[in-house]
């Protein structure tokens, strides 16, 4: 594996910690109006819109990973 392509592997890692992280933020949300509270809605809309950009970022990071072996694959054709 390249240096390039540990470093891709190496960002997705961190993003998926980030994912883990926005998530158990989300449950504490969720654990909190369970309990009676009313949180503040906006917190609940801020930590979808980070988990969608992480996920994006993701999706990016993992296709600069596949794209190498797509390119390997048609040269082998």
């Amino acid at each position: 594996m390249s240096s390039n392509q540990n470093s891709v592997v190496q960002s997705i890692h961190r993003l998926d910690r980030k994912f883990d992280d926005t998530g158990s933020q989300m449950h504490d949300f969720y654990s909190r109006q369970t309990n009676g509270e009313m949180p503040d809605p906006n917190e609940f809309i801020r930590l979808l819109q980070q988990q969608a950009m992480i996920h994006s970022a993701m999706t990016a990071q993992f296709g600069l990973l596949q794209k190498p072996l797509k390119t390997v694959l048609n040269e082998t054709k």
